[in-house]
């Protein structure tokens, strides 16, 4: 499935802005219109299975041809994604509206725009759902969506928006949509340190990241949230920095996240807003919690069809960590 380039025209230029930049600034020279609510940070991602307390919460940044000044409204839907079905059936739930923020709720950032902590609970998603918590297993997910609806009318949310702009680790990482794996917490430790990564299946392109080689992972910014910095084949020019990749352990199976980005120029052509995203696949790698000395991890490249225009479809792609 191709997608809709229409949104966000960015020129290389962009790229070397520094961070502090407002990336408004760089890409409205380019484009007429065009909003995004940048992920700034995480504090937490993850549900704890039997913490209804537990909460996601993630720093985002509103960004639109006023700096922030044509902002109307941010509204907040969720739906419940039951991945463990049994015999009493499937209690994944259509999409609900849980909140609406106004710009009343965002206050000025260090970069003159508009800026919020969203914090939504594990006990109000579940409310909102109308999911009871006997019917959550380790593995089920929340999946939240942003729409964001500026004063002229216009609606901006993950349909109507391009591969750079919801892609995570570029200056924009505005996905719109974020996903709340249900856990149980692991020891922050555990699948961390000095691994000897290798390809075990590779992907369209050749090995996804290249020859076999040292690498270091790292706990990310939820208990079993894991980061790995890695350089996908397609990035270029040779001196071009290698990229964190973040995936998680959730229960007994390690799942990569979505609309990961394989490099500034991480494409078949020369066309900036059109990288290769990667994500997870049908199948997740398993894992024993007992034992972090080798595991692997399984995804897809042209994940939801963003290709990086190489013309192939979403094809599967399988490392392996050995420890050291």
């Amino acid at each position: 499935m191709k997608k809709n380039y229409a949104l966000i025209i960015v020129v290389l230029l962009f790229f070397g802005c520094e961070q502090d930049e407002k990336a408004t600034d760089v890409f409205l020279d380019e484009v007429t219109f065009g909003a995004v609510l940048r992920t700034v940070s995480f504090n937490n991602s993850q549900f704890t299975i039997d913490d209804p307390s537990s909460f996601f919460s993630v720093n985002l940044e509103e960004q639109d041809e006023g700096d922030g000044a044509a902002m109307e409204k941010v509204d907040i839907y969720v739906q419940f994604k039951d991945n463990t079905l049994t015999g009493t059936g499937d209690f994944s739930t259509n999409e609900v509206h849980v909140k609406t923020l106004s710009p009343d709720d965002f206050a000025q950032g260090p970069n003159g725009l508009p800026r919020t902590t969203l914090e939504l609970s594990y006990s109000e998603l579940m409310n909102a759902t109308q999911v009871s918590h006997s019917l959550i297993s380790c593995k089920d997910q929340f999946l939240i969506r942003l729409e964001l609806t500026l004063a002229d009318g216009r609606v901006f949310s993950v349909d109507n928006s391009s591969a750079i702009v919801i892609a995570f680790q570029s200056f924009f990482g505005s996905p719109f949509c974020y996903t709340i794996n249900i856990i149980e917490p692991i020891d922050e430790d555990l699948f961390t340190g000095f691994y000897f990564y290798s390809s075990v299946e590779d992907g369209p392109l050749g090995p996804t990241f290249g020859p076999p080689r040292l690498v270091e992972i790292k706990k990310g910014h939820s208990n079993s949230v894991r980061v790995v910095a890695l350089k996908h084949v397609l990035s270029h020019p040779t001196n071009e920095l290698p990229k964190d990749y973040e995936f998680s352990i959730v229960c007994d199976e390690v799942v990569m996240e979505k609309n990961q980005l394989s490099g500034v120029n991480g494409k078949c052509l020369a066309v900036a807003n059109s990288p290769l995203l990667m994500g997870p696949g049908d199948e997740n790698a398993p894992i024993n919690l007992d034992d972090d000395g080798v595991f692997e991890l399984w995804f897809v490249e042209a994940y939801n069809g963003w290709d990086g225009l190489c013309g192939f479809d979403s094809a599967p792609s399988k490392i392996r960590f050995t420890k050291q």
